[in-house]
């Protein structure tokens, strides 16, 4: 069962009843001496003083935060700093925020980190913990987890967590699953089953969404006026989705070597360029024709696309705002001959290695990760799919369906990295746009990539 909230309790911004972590007690008053030991009974007794407690000692926290600027953004977050606050007043939490992209906050936390000024906590992202690894900037959570007696390691998902040689350095506050996301009204108009009809009668497979793309892409003349179906191909963390519907990854089982060169990894590759190079049901990123629409699922120009959970901020606010809004539905991904599987993405804060007060530090970070700490995300999109194996995932709005969720948890895996993930990830966006500009085949993309990623092993090593 999934934890779900009424729109009216959710848009209330009421608190929500959790089975939180208790917060560690940190810097306990403590009482002076009564005084000298009783006077002997023949002698008058003097009258004992009691001194008033010692003030605890405020410890600070200092918290690199990253910040979208969205009003949603700020207020969920305003009230969870300010919740942890009132909890723990022998805690100073300053928070600096950061915006402007994940850039400009990597920029400000290695430059301060060179510099002596010290960051207790870090905003964290999959897609950046190598060059904070590398850097030595960010500690181990296995100290904080050993000591701690009201959480384990083991109340986590592996999925959830991220580690480097086998020590967990950061389990996520946001996890994101991937789902598809679709206009039911244009599938209607189109005379078509829904995704959701087709996982019902389990004929849900790429083959049927494929179809499906076909006869929801409209074309005038040469022109696209509605696209079919989009999924980030491009990005190395998004193109897992077809991986693992074919039976491919990009890594073997140990991490020892890529695994890039295989039949499958062919075959779902090529299915996934040809939605843009065969099929034209998906426009190309890196050559997008000026006469075709863009594909903007917000005014009906895009049926169906892969997303997450985070996408609920944009179909509240451009979607479910209209007047007439169109009626959105959520399904899983379609199945591939070899099945399917969710790859988490995460959001997973640091501690760093250079923390002041690193107890207090865990005790914040913690606190992101309990029940009560989970209600202030889900407004953000989060908390449908949670780190902690013993909470309830929540859900919000109607169109969102909790089984889908469930069922995405339960065959969900981690994100697999290297070290050196950036070089990685840049090979692969240049080559996924040679496949849409068909300057190279996908033999010539296997082999490139697969050189790349046996550099970037040798030379860094796994974050595993």
């Amino acid at each position: 069962m999934r934890r779900e909230l009424t729109r009216r309790t959710f848009l209330g911004g009421s608190a929500v009843a959790g089975t939180g972590l208790l917060l560690a007690a940190c810097g306990a008053a403590t009482t002076a001496p009564a005084g000298d030991a009783p006077a002997a009974a023949d002698a008058p007794q003097e009258e004992k003083t009691t001194e008033a407690p010692a003030a605890a000692e405020q410890k600070t926290v200092n918290y690199l935060h990253y910040t979208t600027t969205q009003a949603v953004w700020d207020e969920s977050f305003g009230s969870l700093f300010d919740t942890f606050r009132a909890q723990n007043p022998d805690v100073d939490l300053k928070v600096d925020p950061v915006t402007g992209g994940f850039g400009v906050l990597i920029d400000k936390a290695v430059a301060s980190f060179a510099g002596g000024i010290v960051f207790d906590v870090y905003y964290g992202h999959f897609s950046y913990i190598s060059q904070f690894a590398t850097a030595e900037m960010i500690q181990s959570l296995e100290p904080f987890l050993s000591a701690d007696p009201e959480v384990s390691k083991d109340d986590y998902h592996v999925w959830a967590t991220e580690r480097i040689q086998g020590q967990v350095y950061s389990i996520a506050w946001f996890t994101n699953g991937k789902e598809v996301w679709y206009n039911a009204d244009l599938y209607a108009e189109a005379g078509l089953k829904t995704p959701k009809e087709h996982e019902a009668e389990g004929t849900w497979t790429w083959d049927t969404a494929l179809e499906g793309a076909k006869k929801l892409t409209k074309v005038e003349g040469n022109n696209v006026t509605q696209w079919g179906f989009f999924t980030p191909s491009y990005s190395f963390g998004w193109h897992w989705i077809h991986l693992m519907a074919w039976g491919a990854t990009w890594w073997n089982d140990d991490f020892s070597a890529p695994a890039m060169l295989t039949q499958e990894f062919a075959e779902g590759t090529q299915f996934a360029a040809d939605l843009v190079t065969k099929h034209r049901v998906m426009r190309s990123r890196s050559a997008p024709s000026e006469d075709d629409v863009a594909p903007d699922f917000n005014t009906e120009l895009l049926a169906a696309r892969t997303w997450g959970s985070y996408g609920t901020r944009t179909i509240q606010e451009q979607i479910m705002s209209q007047d007439e809004p169109f009626t959105v539905e959520m399904e899983m991904l379609p199945n591939g001959p070899a099945g399917r599987q969710v790859v988490q993405s995460i959001n997973a804060n640091w501690i760093s290695s250079s923390s002041a007060h690193p107890d207090s530090a865990w005790d914040f970070y913690k606190f992101w990760l309990s029940q009560e700490g989970q209600s202030f995300i889900v407004p953000l999109g989060g908390g449908r799919y949670v780190a902690n194996k013993n909470f309830e995932g929540f859900t919000v709005y109607d169109y969102e369906d909790p089984a889908v969720y469930a069922h995405a948890a339960e065959i969900s895996v981690e994100q697999r990295q290297v070290v050196q993930q950036s070089d990685v990830n840049s090979a692969w966006a240049e080559n996924w746009a040679a496949l849409e500009q068909q300057t190279k085949t996908v033999q010539e993309v296997q082999e490139e990539m697969q050189q790349v990623a046996e550099n970037a092993l040798r030379e860094g090593g796994c974050l595993c």
